[in-house]
């Protein structure tokens, strides 16, 4: 290396005290040197520490003598003068200041004290010779390297390869001309262009793949939209309701049954099976070679179907109507119900419970009475919330008042009795309900032996070849598969050859497959009888040594990604979801306090006119308020003082329980599915009446009927069940959120429709245990296929081993839905980077509160603001619901948990109705001559009122027909009016808003509301604060 000398060097040189050689002058003859220090001169210097290399002509030149010329003033430096045995040529030469070696010479360690950078000067003999050169010594050359040789890189495929390496080896090797392909040398030039031509096609393929815009693999493109949290589905399978008449009562136990649709219509007349309503499994298989069949399992395979002949058909109680009709919108009814026993009147026939499915069918014509004139449309399936008994006294009826979920309110009008055909006669039972209802979706449990997947086994870690240090008791001897390797081998050397069984346990340890690769496998002797290959000890510890190599050293690393050999496979949305389950438990728990407040009255009031209460009501409150609470107030000897004193303090008697409810309610409005321990909680702190309904399990928490059809291919998982032993691994969307005990795997389709399994990876999501056999369980189907008609689903499948029940009618009165075809590439590729617009995962913005509250069931319209309080910012949300100017306390208690995932952190969220806004309105009307002044007058307050008109028209006012800050106009009111039949002219004399001055309204032709204001005007006698309006009609006579 060559640096050049620095002042900072020399300075920091002095500072430490050490000496070097600061110059060197050569006399005029050449034969004394005059060298100067960087310090003073040391003590002890001899000609034997002088050295003197460099030269090109003469060489070895030594000291002869040496002198020290030191100065007193310690501001100068000393000097020493060397005298040399001759002089050198015009070549650069090295004055050094060296320690001596062994034999007395001069060495080549620097003198002691000196530093080892300045020990030492280049100086010359001949500095008075002119050169027009710098004195500057040159840069050393760099070390030479041999040229590159001269590559084409743009070959990438076989033939290119192939020609690029005979081109080289004719440079390299031009005595090797052989082109024969079965040449041995040809043979090794192909291998490589083959090698060569697959790793281009793998760095082309990882080039590809890294880009959205040019990944081809279904896989790629999946994992790419997944980054920007777009969810690319696989498609989704169908569901449907299915009824089953019964001729008897019965239970089938749950993975017993399933139903199936059979399309016999592609066959010959003659050949068409002619199955029965209940089939068996054999029949089944029989049905599927001859004609198209689709199958379909219950959605929640664990709940037995019980079918009861009093849900075949249910009649609805109109309460003596004659012309009776369930509105559109209506979310309960009246069932008619019987007595099992007339005399005793105890035991009802209809077991209805919350939870249960009912569809309601048109199975009549509303105008002839006739079935076959009954609109096939007209059937709606709802799932129940409550059932109350009841009794029509007047008619000593047993009923059935049932009500189920907004989200199932009645789409259309539904006609239960009416007059008609050809003599106007009362016609009842024109719609009925349909109990024994089970949902199902498209897909078929493959039965049988399941697909299995051997984990691969970890790579053998064999003991390090060093010894033990100081006998170390915890060294490594490696992993079980090396240890029993090496076992082997050491029996083998040994001259012992390898048993069966010992082959069983490298096939369960390392795999069947690596070990017979290696050379050891086994093959039958005779018919009981096994025996190893090879058959030699020598030959087998060969194998063991091979098979130990290919262990620790495998080529590539294997992976776990198996494959299904059977598609298409089922990709199921999980029911019931788990949102719908927390927020009817929420609703559930909070409605806890003010139930136990209705039941503390009612007993107050059987207690005052019953003189008491029963044994089984003194313990329910027991249960409520404990014993001592009970005793103290005397509740057995003055139950209606006992019980008024309850009333008063009931909040500070369950401060406690109060407070866990409400903690209990937070945590289900959160999201968080509260189990079977919460339910039994409030069964032992309340009472088993407050507990009902709680169980995650329980079917009334499943949501509504209408939801249950209406799922998200994007939220859909494969039906796959992976078993290790006694260990199930479940699928889920991705490991993101896996931690590394999760058993989770997921599903990934590839180009060719097959499922691919991907497991965690001991970080993400569990690792599964090497060598370990995991067993495939997973449904067929999915799909379009499932999207079948109505009454297209006409048979029960009944396992074979199983009795046939006395099943009548099998059928789906809705048509099958949701059936999806996996999402197509190019199609994720367009939408997904648009994703993130169009999604809202977050509300920011009084925008984003409105459009989240907008989209829930029940709210046609919302608006919101974002007001600061003088310590925190506030959402304020108005709801404007449907058919109501006032929304529910429940729908804003259901806006409010909805948003609540959604808020962002710091704002406090307010839910409440619209801000409406009565106005004052005023109209001078002409009417044409000829008309009736009346019905002009009847028809401008329907038009311009806040009702429905008769053919279905919204009036002016009407709750749907205005939204949040839309201004009322002039001129809409005007036309509004003009278009009544029988008006001439119409002038607006007063345009206002209510209890208010007026603003110059009219004369603007606009009235203008703010962002959470609604306009209205009732124009009702009784409430006039909700608006007024009035018309003054004049014109011609009639």
């Amino acid at each position: 290396m060559s640096t050049g000398t620095t002042t900072s060097r020399r300075a920091k040189v002095r500072a430490a005290q050490l000496n070097g050689v600061d110059a060197v002058e050569v006399s005029d003859d050449g034969l004394l040197l005059t060298v100067t220090f960087l310090g003073k001169a040391p003590h002890g210097l001899g000609p034997e520490n002088v050295r003197i290399d460099g030269g090109r002509r003469i060489t070895g030149i030594t000291a002869v003598d040496v002198s020290v010329e030191r100065e007193e003033d310690p501001e100068l430096d000393d000097r020493l003068y060397v005298t040399l045995d001759r002089a050198g040529d015009t070549s650069r030469y090295v004055f050094a200041l060296v320690e001596t070696d062994p034999y007395g010479r001069p060495g080549t360690e620097p003198f002691r004290g000196f530093d080892q950078r300045y020990h030492r000067a280049s100086f010359s003999f001949r500095p008075d010779c002119p050169t027009p050169f710098d004195c500057k010594d040159e840069d050393p050359e760099p070390d030479g390297f041999p040229a590159a040789p001269v590559v084409d890189y743009t070959a990438r495929d076989y033939d290119t390869i192939r020609k690029l390496l005979l081109d080289r080896l004719a440079l390299t090797t031009p005595d090797w001309v052989e082109r024969n392909p079965a040449d041995l040398g040809v043979t090794l030039v192909e291998l490589l262009a083959h090698t060569g031509d697959q790793i281009s096609y793998q760095q082309d393929a990882v080039a590809t793949e890294a880009y959205l815009d040019t990944a081809r693999r279904r896989v790629s493109v999946r994992r790419h939209v997944r980054l920007i949290d777009y969810a690319m589905h696989d498609g989704c399978t169908a569901r449907a309701y299915v009824t089953v008449e019964t001729a008897g009562d019965t239970t089938l136990a749950p993975g017993t049954f399933r139903f199936a649709s059979v399309d016999v219509r592609t066959l010959d007349p003659h050949d068409r099976p002619e199955p029965g309503t209940v089939i068996d499994e054999n029949d089944l298989g029989d049905l599927d070679e001859r004609g198209s069949v689709e199958v379909f399992e219950p959605v929640v395979a664990a709940d037995p179907l019980e079918l009861r002949t009093a849900h075949n058909a249910i009649r609805l109680w109109t309460w003596g109507g004659e012309v009776c009709t369930l509105p559109k919108g209506a979310t309960s009814a009246t069932l008619r119900d019987e007595w099992d026993d007339p005399e005793t009147c105890r035991d009802r026939r209809l077991a209805l419970r919350p939870g249960d499915l009912l569809v309601l069918e048109e199975v009549k014509g509303p105008r002839t009475g006739t079935p076959g004139d009954q609109d096939p449309s007209h059937r709606q399936a709802v799932r129940l919330t409550s059932v109350t008994p009841g009794i029509d006294r007047i008619e000593d009826q047993p009923v059935l008042e049932v009500t189920w979920a907004a989200e199932d309110a009645l789409r259309f009008p539904f006609c239960l009795t009416t007059r008609g055909g050809r003599d106007c006669l009362p016609v009842e039972d024109v719609t009925l309900a349909r109990g024994n209802v089970v949902l199902v979706d498209h897909g078929r449990t493959l039965t049988g032996l399941p697909q299995t997947a051997t984990v691969p086994p970890e790579p053998a870690v064999v003991a390090p070849c060093a010894p033990p240090a100081f006998g170390c008791y915890d060294r490594e001897e490696g992993n079980a598969t090396a240890r029993l390797i090496n076992s082997l081998t050491d029996k083998t050397e040994s001259a012992k050859a390898l048993v069966p069984d010992d082959v069983r346990e490298l096939f369960e340890v390392v795999g069947e497959a690596a070990t017979v690769r290696a050379g050891i496998g086994l093959e039958r002797a005779g018919q009981r009888h096994e025996r190893v290959v090879p058959g030699t000890a020598y030959a087998q510890a060969a194998a063991l040594r091979t098979l130990l190599a290919q262990s620790v050293y495998p080529g590539i690393a294997p992976r776990l990604r198996p494959v299904l050999g059977r598609t298409p496979v089922v990709q199921v949305v999980a029911f019931p979801d788990a949102q719908a389950v927390a927020a009817g438990q929420a609703a559930r728990i909070a409605a806890i306090p003010a139930a136990v407040r209705q039941r503390l009255v009612e007993l107050w009031r059987s207690a005052r006119d019953r003189d008491g209460l029963a044994e089984e009501e003194i313990d329910e409150l027991t249960v409520i308020y404990g014993l001592k609470v009970i005793e103290r107030f005397e509740l057995r000897t003055h139950p209606v003082r006992a019980l008024r004193e309850l009333l008063h303090r009931n909040d500070e008697l369950l401060d406690g329980k109060l407070r866990r409810v409400a903690v209990l309610a937070s945590r289900a409005r959160a999201g968080t599915v509260l189990d079977g321990h919460i339910a039994w909680e409030i069964a032992h702190s309340w009472g088993p009446a407050y507990a009902a309904g709680l169980h995650p399990d329980e079917p009334v928490l499943r949501g509504s009927a209408t939801a249950a059809l209406a799922h998200d291919p994007r939220r859909a998982l494969p039906a796959v069940r992976v078993e290790d032993g006694d260990l199930t691994w479940l699928p889920r969307r991705d490991l993101l959120h896996s931690g590394p005990r999760d058993r989770h795997f997921v599903g990934e389709l590839e180009d060719d429709g097959r499922l691919a399994l991907r497991f965690g990876d001991g970080r993400h999501g569990a690792k599964p245990k090497p060598g370990a056999r995991l067993a495939l369980h997973y449904r067929l189907g999915g799909g379009l296929a499932g999207n079948v008609g109505a009454e297209a689903i006409n048979h029960l499948v009944i396992q074979s081993d199983c009795a046939q029940p006395p099943a009548a009618v099998v059928r789906n009165p809705l048509p099958a839905i949701g059936g999806v075809e996996p999402e197509p590439v190019e199609q994720a590729r367009q939408l997904a980077p648009l994703d993130l617009r169009r999604t809202r995962l977050r509300a920011v913005t009084a925008e984003d509160y409105a459009a989240l509250a907008a989209q829930l069931p029940g709210v046609q319209r919302a608006a919101a603001d974002i007001r600061w309080t003088g310590s925190v910012q506030e959402a304020h949300i108005a709801i404007d619901a449907y058919g109501s100017a006032d929304p529910s306390a429940e729908l804003l208690a259901q806006v409010e948990q909805s948003l609540e995932a959604y808020r962002r952190i710091g704002h406090d969220l307010v839910v409440g109705p619209a801000r409406l806004v009565p106005l004052d309105i005023a109209l001078t009307v002409c009417a044409k001559p000829g008309h009736q002044h009346g019905q002009i007058l009847a028809e401008l307050y329907r038009v311009l009122g806040s009702g429905r008109l008769a053919d279905g028209r919204l009036g002016f006012f009407h709750p749907d027909a205005l939204t949040f800050g839309e201004p009322v106009r002039l001129s809409r009111l005007v036309a509004v009016a003009a278009a009544v039949p029988g008006v001439e002219s119409v002038q607006v004399t007063r345009l206002r808003r209510l209890f208010e001055q007026d603003r110059g309204e009219r004369e603007d032709g606009v009235l203008r509301l703010g962002p959470l204001e609604i306009a209205t005007c009732d124009n009702d006698p009784d409430r006039p604060e909700n608006g007024l309006l009035a018309i003054s009609l004049g014109g011609a006579a009639r």
